[in-house]
């Protein structure tokens, strides 16, 4: 029987066996138990911190693509 386990680090699942999270790289042996719902809020966590680099990121691509559109505007009214 397989067994899943949650990283401490990432919060991914990842296979039993393994002694290190293949994911972030963190040691699955411990010298204590974490409760599984600090293991939940630590991966809510970091996807909220996910979320928000993917929204910084998109945030600057579209402030660049409104700057070129700027100066395609620019441009087509200067060609008329």
């Amino acid at each position: 029987m397989n067994f899943i386990a949650v990283c401490s680090g990432c919060g991914r699942t990842i296979d039993g066996k393994f002694v290190y999270c293949p994911w972030c790289g963190i040691s699955r042996v411990s010298k204590r138990e974490e409760p599984l719902d600090l293991l939940f809020n630590h991966y809510e966590e970091n996807k909220k911190m996910e979320r928000r680099k993917q929204l910084a990121n998109m945030e600057r691509q579209l402030e660049k693509l409104e700057e070129e559109l700027s100066v395609l505007v620019l441009s087509a009214e200067m060609h008329k």
